[in-house]
């Protein structure tokens, strides 16, 4: 038998799995946009006219944005869409491997090494999903910025003060060599970010966001490869099986896990 386990202790074993916003606090967009935030139009465009996709991401997490700030955590994660209500992404680290899987109907999130998973109910849109979960649980999905309907009006210019362009560079994508791509900087009121986007294609290859307000200003740095807009998903893949002899755990919300805090500390004292 395992050990009686709850989200509130799952949670940061998760935590690989789930990206902290880049930005925060936005203010309205100009009136006359410049060069930067038409490639950042462009580029939300593609992603939110694509009904089907994949991608791939290397995510790297200095210490003091990881949950409990003890280490640096590097992950490799695989995200698969079909819009408009399911998602599918899992999460490799030296953590274990932890999927998140929402099929229009229920949210689970697994954690593989644990071998435990938890599961409601959550019937809505990608957009309503990233919406809920944050109110709710307190964490944001996968990559979110990039996999809403509307990744400008709903993520990037909601969360960005502005957009500006930073001219061309050349990006070394590791085996398949330097790629082109237009430099676009976001600055929000928590963090600042850097997107690179190829000239190629139109598609992000790079983020990295600076937490300036942070002791130390520790980023957030992902990397995007593999980009297929037309990815032939079907809802097999996001169809969900428990694995042998896992355990399911009850999800703790976000209001629920502070009140126990609360409490932890009142003893303490």
């Amino acid at each position: 038998m395992k050990p009686n386990l709850t989200f509130a202790a799952v949670s940061l074993a998760l935590a690989a799995a789930f990206t902290p916003p880049v930005l925060a606090a936005a203010q309205p967009a100009a009136a006359q946009p410049s060069k930067g935030d038409q490639i950042l139009r462009q580029m939300s465009a593609k992603l939110g006219g694509a009904q089907k996709f994949s991608f791939q991401a290397h995510r790297e997490m200095d210490a003091a944005l990881v949950p409990g700030g003890l280490a640096a955590q590097d992950a490799r994660i695989g995200v698969s869409v079909q819009r408009p209500n399911q998602v599918a992404a899992r999460s490799v680290s030296e953590k274990g491997a932890r999927r998140f899987l929402a099929d229009g109907q229920k949210l689970t999130l697994t954690d593989e090494k644990l071998n435990v998973y938890a599961t409601v109910p959550m019937r809505t849109t990608i957009d309503g999903l990233v919406e809920r979960i944050d109110a709710v649980f307190g964490f944001t999905p996968p990559l979110a910025e990039f996999i809403l309907s509307d990744p400008y009006r709903l993520g990037f210019r909601r969360q960005a003060h502005t957009v500006s362009y930073g001219g061309r560079t050349t990006w070394w994508a590791g085996f398949f060599g330097p790629v082109e791509c237009d430099r676009l900087v976001l600055t929000g009121a928590e963090a600042d970010a850097e997107l690179l986007v190829a000239v190629s294609d139109g598609l992000p290859r790079k983020l990295t966001a600076t937490f300036k307000h942070l002791e130390g200003k520790p980023q957030l740095k992902v990397e995007f490869s593999k980009w297929n807009l037309a990815a032939p998903v079907t809802a097999a893949d996001f169809a969900f099986t428990p694995p042998k002899g896992a355990e399911k755990i009850e999800i703790w919300t976000k209001a629920r896990m502070q009140s126990a805090n609360q409490k932890a500390a009142a003893k303490k004292n």
